[in-house]
C-alpha cells in the first residue's frame, strides 16, 4: 500500500504515430464499447475515426459534414456519446452553421456505413447570437452527467452583455435532456435555476466569456474562461445559478469581494506570470487562452500514473503551453506539470493513458501542420 500522499503529476507528451490526415483537430473521444477505437474532430467539418494499435493509430474511416461553417475559433468543435450508446448508437456533435450560431445536433453511428450517418442528423438546439460581431465564442465542450442529461458550454459570441442576461443561451453552461425521437429537440430537468420560465430554461450557469474547454466529475463542472485583457479563469460550478461575472468582472473579484457573483477557482494573468517562468519551455507571446482537462478516471483500466491524477484537474495555457495541476477539492496550490504547445481535447483510453490532441500551428487559417495525437506518460 502506498504511504502518504503521491508524488505531485509530471508529464511528458509522447507523439503517437497515426494516419488521421486532420490538420486541426478539436476534440477526442473514445467510443464507450470499442475498446481501443475512438473519434476526432477536424475543425473544417471531419470525423475520423480510429483505432489504437500499440504505439500507433490507424484510421478505420470516417465522415465529413456540410454545413460546417469554420473561421478562427468556429467550425466543428465537440463531441459525446449517448449514455446508452450501447444500445441506440447515438453521439452528439457540436459545431457552427454560421458567424451567429452554433448548434448540437445528434447522430446515428455505422462503421458499416459512414457516408450515411450525416442522414441521420437531428438538431437538439442552436444557439444564436445575433449581430455577432465576430467568429468567436462559441459552442465549446459537452458531455453528459450521471443522471443523463446533456451539458454544454457556450460562448458570449463577443457580445458581453448577454453573459448577464438570463434570458440569454450565450455566456452559459446549458443543461437539457434531449428528446431521443424523430423530432429531436430537449426538454429540461425541473432543478434548472429558470426552468419556470424567470430566464431561458436551459441555463444553468451564467456569466461566462469563451468557456471552450471544461469537464463534469462527480456532479460538479470545471471550466477555463479566455479574458479579454487581464485574466485566464479556471472556474468550478457546484450549484445550479452560478454567475461568474463577465463582463463586470475579469479575474479574481475587486477585494476579494464577489458579491453576487462566483470568484475563480484558479486564475493566471498576462504577461510574466509565474506560471509561465515556472515552464523552462514556455514560449513568448502576449495572447492566452486557458484549457482545463479532468482527473483520471478509475473504472477499471490499469493505472498509469501511480495514483499521481487521481483527484487532480490539469489546466493550462495553449499558446504558453505551461501545464499545471490542482487537487480538485481546491485546497492545495497549483503545480507545474509539463509543457504542451496549444492543447485541444484530452481523453482517457481503455489502456490506462491518457490521450491528447493540439493544433500543429497557429493562427488556425494558416497554412498547417497536421495535428499530432500524443500519450501522456509519467515524466518521473
Amino acid at each position: 500500500a502506498r504511504v502518504g500522499p503521491p508524488q505531485p503529476l509530471h508529464l511528458r507528451f509522447v507523439p503517437i504515430a497515426n494516419d488521421a490526415g486532420a490538420l486541426r483537430i478539436t476534440d477526442l473521444a473514445f467510443l464507450p464499447d470499442a475498446r481501443d477505437e475512438f473519434v476526432v474532430l477536424d475543425k473544417d467539418g471531419e470525423v475520423i475515426h480510429l483505432r489504437l494499435e500499440g504505439d500507433t493509430a490507424r484510421r478505420l474511416g470516417g465522415f465529413h459534414l456540410d454545413g460546417v461553417w469554420f473561421d478562427s475559433d468556429a467550425g466543428l468543435i465537440s463531441v459525446a456519446f449517448d449514455p446508452d450508446f450501447a444500445r441506440n448508437r447515438f453521439f452528439y456533435l457540436g459545431f457552427t452553421i454560421s458567424i451567429e450560431t452554433s448548434v448540437i445536433r445528434r447522430y446515428h453511428w455505422d462503421a458499416n456505413d459512414y457516408a450515411g450517418i450525416p442522414r441521420s442528423e437531428v438538431e437538439v438546439l442552436a444557439v444564436t447570437g445575433r449581430r455577432a460581431p465576430r467568429s468567436w465564442h462559441n459552442v465549446g465542450s459537452m458531455g453528459f452527467t450521471a443522471d443523463g442529461d446533456l451539458w454544454a458550454l457556450f460562448g458570449d459570441k463577443v457580445l458581453d452583455e448577454v453573459a448577464q442576461d438570463v434570458a440569454s443561451p450565450l455566456g452559459a453552461l446549458l443543461r437539457v435532456r434531449p428528446n431521443l425521437g424523430p423530432e429531436g429537440g430537449y426538454t429540461v430537468p425541473d432543478d434548472n435555476p429558470y426552468a419556470d420560465g424567470s430566464g431561458h430554461p436551459a441555463v444553468y450557469a451564467k456569466g461566462m466569456r469563451s468557456p471552450w474547454k471544461g469537464f463534469y466529475h462527480e456532479g460538479r463542472w470545471w471550466f477555463g474562461d479566455v479574458g479579454l485583457d487581464t485574466h485566464e479563469e479556471v472556474n468550478r460550478i457546484d450549484e445550479p445559478g452560478q454567475n461568474f461575472g463577465w463582463p463586470d468582472i475579469e479575474g479574481p473579484c475587486p477585494g476579494g469581494e464577489c458579491g453576487a457573483t462566483t470568484g475563480p477557482w484558479s486564475w493566471f494573468g498576462r504577461g510574466q506570470h509565474p506560471f509561465v517562468l515556472d515552464d523552462p519551455e514556455a514560449t513568448s507571446s502576449r495572447l492566452r487562452a486557458v484549457w482545463v482537462a479532468g482527473p483520471r478516471r478509475a473504472d477499471g483500466a490499469p493505472d498509469r500514473y501511480a495514483g499521481r491524477w487521481d483527484d487532480v484537474m490539469i489546466f493550462g495555457d495553449a499558446f504558453t503551453g505551461f501545464v499545471r495541476g490542482k487537487p480538485l477539492d481546491g485546497q492545495q496550490p497549483s503545480f507545474p506539470v509539463g509543457h504542451l504547445h496549444f492543447a485541444t481535447a484530452f481523453a482517457q483510453g481503455p489502456d490506462g493513458y491518457v490521450y491528447a490532441t493540439a493544433l500543429g500551428t497557429w493562427p488556425p487559417d494558416a497554412p498547417v501542420a497536421p495535428s499530432p495525437l500524443l500519450r501522456a506518460v509519467l515524466a518521473d
